[in-house]
């Protein structure tokens, strides 16, 4: 892979995967957070707290030994909070 491929490869998933990371961390999050704090606070706190890991996928995408296996984390990653979601939606009877 070309250095410019690889650092579009790179962007791409910073990008990407940092907003579909955060996405699904609000989603669980304020789904999971209502059973401690009134529901509008939980989704504005869940909300909040999903830009860390947007930041943190960059981090990662641009710290990792090549751009295929930061894709693969960030992948990864996104699938398994994205899982958690449905779960979390049947356990406590709300949608998001």
């Amino acid at each position: 892979m070309t250095r410019k491929t690889e650092i579009a490869l790179r962007v791409v998933t910073a990008a990407v995967g940092g907003y579909a990371l955060a996405a699904g961390t609000a989603a669980a999050l304020s789904l999971a957070l209502p059973a401690v704090q009134d529901r509008a606070e939980a989704v504005l706190t869940a909300t909040m707290a999903a830009l860390l890991p947007c930041v943190l996928t960059v981090v990662l995408v641009f710290a990792a030994a090549s751009a295929l296996r930061a894709l693969a984390w960030t992948t990864g990653l996104t699938a398994a909070i994205w899982a958690v979601v449905p779960l979390l939606k049947s356990m406590t009877g709300t949608g998001v």
